[in-house]
């Protein structure tokens, strides 16, 4: 790792950054339906409602991501992760304060139009390490994300015994915590070998930055496994909180403990088990074996309703959790090393826009699909797209760390 400070500078940053984030997203989780609530009297109409507010966060993001990482490479990351981290303080403060459902809908379309940090932050991580150390480094960042998804829901839960707006409050000051620990600690490297990407108006247009993103075919199998994933992992966000409150009765107090085994489940998988599995599989391996335990987890979920188990709950979690956090370790890892070195923001940010459209399928089709058909057609939906992702890419190509893979040839 390089760097113009201490080597370790720049991972103990992303960290630090990495857990702050977490913490702030996975407050508000188990809050979300019951604010939804005061505003959406109708149990039906709930599912939908909430996909919509994670859509409307998710297209705005679409639109914004690809941008974001193309300014992250022109003009550095550093700037663009603050800039998203002050936008989703922004927008947890208005949802924290509320009054209706038009408020609501700002808070998310602010936080998505300021969305792009993720790509930013893994942009730093591809200027500052080798494509072998990459595997190890992405496993200690979703190590210390499931950190932050063990605390931030069990604080949330506990804040709301004040108010459901505790937790928006809560995770607004821990954004500008983040942001003001970015602006001081953080140092902007590039490699020496890598020239400043122009920046113009044309990256304005999200669909070219798209199409530059794909310009090589092994990025696209990556990012068509990841979007396939994404709809599934997207359709969780709306309906975890959903079920267990449906199936189970339970307030956000207990909602949390899932979001809590999800975070041990990232800690233990990445954390512990990710360097030795990528030994022993590779980076493809690793990948495989996530969406295999991922369609596990929910198929798992997908019986709840008929076989009514708060245990299968948490055993259906704990692997979709253990196989997504496995999983999107290692596609970043393969992701960064099929990219060009000066277009580590443009890839990542094309594929983090890919997501945002996964991310407004997911909610809307999943919302949809829970208010006609109930939790198990559509948590068995999600794992037929789950086992899609895994058949597309056990039948790819994929690169390796000891490979530069960028290459548009096939």
């Amino acid at each position: 790792m390089t760097g113009s400070s201490s080597p370790r500078t720049p991972l103990l940053f992303l960290l630090s950054t990495a857990f702050l984030f977490s913490i702030g997203m996975t407050l508000v989780f188990p809050v979300l339906p019951f604010i939804v609530m005061q505003y959406v009297p109708n149990e039906h109409q709930q599912a939908g409602v909430i996909g919509l507010l994670t859509a409307v966060f998710a297209l705005l993001s679409f639109f914004s991501a690809p941008v974001m990482g193309a300014l992250s490479d022109t003009y550095g990351r550093k700037p663009v992760l603050i800039a998203s981290l002050l936008g989703s303080a922004v927008g947890y403060v208005l949802f924290g304060i509320g009054g209706s459902l038009a408020m609501l809908f700002l808070g998310r379309a602010i936080d998505g139009l300021t969305a792009g940090g993720m790509s930013a932050m893994f942009g730093y991580i591809a200027d500052h390490t080798s494509k072998a150390e990459r595997g190890k480094v992405f496993g200690q960042i979703g190590a210390t994300v499931g950190a932050g998804f063990i605390i931030g829901p069990a604080i949330g839960g506990l804040l709301s015994h004040v108010s459901l707006s505790a937790p928006m409050y809560a995770a607004a000051a821990v954004c500008l915590l983040n942001s003001l620990w970015g602006a001081l600690a953080m140092r902007e490297h590039r490699p020496a070998r890598t020239e400043r990407a122009p920046f113009d108006a044309a990256h304005l247009n999200p669909f070219l930055q798209l199409k530059g993103a794909l310009a090589y075919p092994v990025i696209r199998r990556l990012v068509t496994v990841s979007v396939l994933f994404v709809v599934p992992f997207s359709i969780m966000g709306v309906s975890n909180a959903l079920l267990t409150r449906d199936v189970f009765g339970w307030g956000p107090g207990q909602v949390s403990t899932l979001f809590i085994v999800v975070g041990v489940a990232d800690i233990i998988a990445q954390g512990f088990l990710l360097p030795h599995l990528i030994r022993w599989l590779g980076e493809r391996g690793v990948a495989q074996l996530g969406l295999g335990l991922g369609s596990v987890g929910l198929i798992g979920l997908a019986l709840l309703p008929a076989v009514h188990s708060a245990p299968l709950a948490y055993i259906g979690v704990l692997f979709f959790a253990t196989g997504e956090g496995i999983f999107n370790a290692a596609l970043g890892t393969l992701l960064s090393i099929s990219a060009p070195e000066d277009a580590q923001g443009r890839v990542q940010g094309g594929s983090q826009a890919f997501n945002a459209l996964a991310q407004i399928a997911g909610p809307l089709t999943g919302g949809a699909l829970y208010a006609r058909f109930g939790p198990g057609a559509t948590y068995g939906a999600g794992a037929a797209m789950v086992l899609v992702a895994l058949a597309v890419l056990t039948g790819s190509h994929t690169p390796t760390p000891d490979l530069h893979a960028a290459e548009a040839a096939d």
